[in-house]
């Protein structure tokens, strides 16, 4: 039974190009705040586990995959910064109340992260649940672009790398299991880090829900 989710899992990671466009797209939705579980993180986790154990065709064989999932979570934060750098503004003006980001808000954020934007940027987007955060904050706040795609890259190959070591520690691990325990023993990470993933996720979504307005000091009345 294990076995064969371990070989659905490895039909995915070295999948079809129906597969890689799935993967691609669910990258994409989730850097533009689609509520999704960490399926890619997962992926990554197992495609580490499987650059120790070996794979068919080699480590060339998962390239695919490891191109893809960076490239849907860039071009996935990039659609989100320039509609956020566009439409912030009105976003605010309209929405800022429901979403507790007045302009006031908006323009103290935006000082502190003019002096130090690009590590502002890895650290905000490797928090859980933050990712999509930044990206409309640093659009909405008018950060230069140049300066919020270079700190994405970095986030995204310390993203993967991080992911990947995991599972190749892993699949390291696993040796010391007799060969039937091993699919179960990557299985339990994977699930772990998508459980994971997920709790960390809700967490820092409703803590920034319950996170009172600042409150505006009341217009006074002119005096004739």
């Amino acid at each position: 039974m294990w076995q064969d989710v371990v070989q659905i899992l490895g039909t995915i990671t070295v999948g079809s190009i129906l597969w890689l466009a799935i993967i691609f797209l669910l990258a994409m939705i989730t850097e533009m705040g689609m509520p999704t579980f960490p399926i890619i993180e997962g992926l990554l986790v197992f495609a580490g586990f499987q650059i120790v154990h070996g794979i068919q065709g080699g480590v060339a064989s998962l390239a695919p995959f490891l191109i893809l999932a960076p490239t849907g979570r860039l071009c996935g934060s990039t659609s989100t910064y320039w509609l956020s750098h566009s439409l912030g503004d009105r976003l605010i003006d309209k929405f800022g109340k429901r979403l507790r980001f007045t302009r006031e808000r908006l323009e103290k954020t935006k000082q502190r992260l003019t002096k130090r934007a690009l590590p502002n940027i890895i650290i905000a987007r490797l928090a859980p649940g933050l990712g999509i955060i930044a990206s409309i904050t640093y659009g909405a706040s008018h950060i230069q672009f140049r300066r919020f795609i270079t700190g994405v890259l970095i986030q995204l190959i310390i993203w993967e790398a991080a992911f990947l070591a995991l599972g190749a520690l892993g699949g390291g691990i696993a040796f010391l299991f007799a060969p039937e325990f091993r699919p179960l023993f990557i299985i339990l990470i994977v699930v772990a880090v998508i459980g994971i993933g997920a709790g960390a996720w809700y967490f820092v979504f409703r803590q920034t829900g319950e996170e009172q307005p600042e409150e505006m000091p009341a217009p006074r009345e002119n005096k004739s």
